[in-house]
């Protein structure tokens, strides 16, 4: 157990290596990059709310970064036309491409691209058994984004 612990270091250690690098090449925070990796290319806005459970973080929060994200052109708000209350998020053109560079990186780029697509595919359902998230396929393995 503790090689594979001490293997999990390593790769978590490499993964945050490379992220700072691509974070650099594209003048992002991880927090920033964060909110552009969980919003979707499509047509569909997510609400403020939404976007705070997904970075498990207060809704303030998010609305600090969306208003870091928004001066950028990155992304736009608006108001749910159900309602009105709700604030929603999308994606720019500017936000999208961004966003694709960040997934066609680490498709890339990263250390899992060093895996064969098999390896990737085991290591994917080892990791979502390991936390609990089976089931869910990551940007990388859909290609509607990137």
């Amino acid at each position: 157990m503790y090689e594979l612990i001490e293997q999990a270091f390593a790769f978590s250690a490499a993964l945050r290596g490379w992220t700072a690098d691509l974070l650099a090449e594209l003048n992002l925070t991880e927090a920033l990059a964060d909110v552009l990796w969980h919003l979707d290319t499509g047509d569909t806005a997510a609400s403020m709310r939404h976007l705070a459970s997904l970075l498990k973080c207060d809704p303030s929060n998010v609305t600090f970064l969306v208003d870091r994200l928004e001066e950028r052109g990155l992304v736009e708000r608006q108001t749910d036309p159900a309602d009105r209350r709700v604030k929603l998020v999308g994606l720019t053109t500017a936000g999208v491409h961004i966003r694709n560079q960040i997934v066609r990186a680490a498709a890339t780029r990263s250390p899992l691209a060093r895996l064969s697509p098999a390896d990737q595919q085991r290591l994917h359902h080892l990791l979502a058994a390991a936390t609990g998230v089976a089931g869910q396929q990551t940007a990388i393995e859909r290609p509607d984004h990137g």
